[in-house]
């Protein structure tokens, strides 16, 4: 099933913190707007936010975790997806970020989304997360949508 209508998650910001007992925090921020509405306030944010002990080697994964928290939220399916790996490779004279998810269903299987690392390590690794999901995602606003108005007109239908 293709989605009625282009809706992809956006990618807003991804902000990254470190503590001297060497926490690290990473908060991401998604943004959805319905493409049938003109107006920014029909847009939609959501949040996902990762924490772990460690070096600056852990921030890519929290990052990816972060998105796919926001992207749980943004789809009410926090199953969906799972990481299998994120890699930072060097290829064609630059920096490569790597992640492979693994869906919950046996259609998708393992996704892959890559981006190429310019500027923060976290922001890169939130976008190729969104590089593996965004198509995925489409289906999954759709399924929501369907499942919102079924339940709307299961309501309607017995009140008279």
């Amino acid at each position: 099933m293709s989605p009625r209508y282009e809706r992809r998650l956006r990618f807003v910001s991804a902000e990254s913190s470190r503590t001297p007992g060497s926490r690290i925090d990473v908060r991401v921020t998604l943004a959805l707007q319905d493409p049938r509405e003109g107006s920014d306030e029909s847009e939609s944010r959501y949040v996902g936010e990762a924490s772990g002990v460690g070096d600056v080697i852990l921030e890519p994964r929290l990052a990816v975790e972060a998105t796919l928290a926001a992207i749980a939220e943004a789809t009410s399916d926090p199953e969906y997806f799972r990481l299998v790996g994120i890699k930072v490779v060097h290829a064609f004279d630059t920096r490569v970020v790597l992640v492979c998810l693994r869906t919950s269903d046996d259609r998708s299987g393992q996704v892959v989304g890559a981006v190429p690392l310019r500027g923060a390590m976290a922001r890169t690794a939130a976008t190729a997360a969104l590089d593996a999901t965004n198509r995925l995602v489409a289906i999954l606003l759709d399924q929501v949508e369907d499942d919102a108005e079924g339940e709307t007109e299961d309501d309607t239908a017995g009140s008279i």
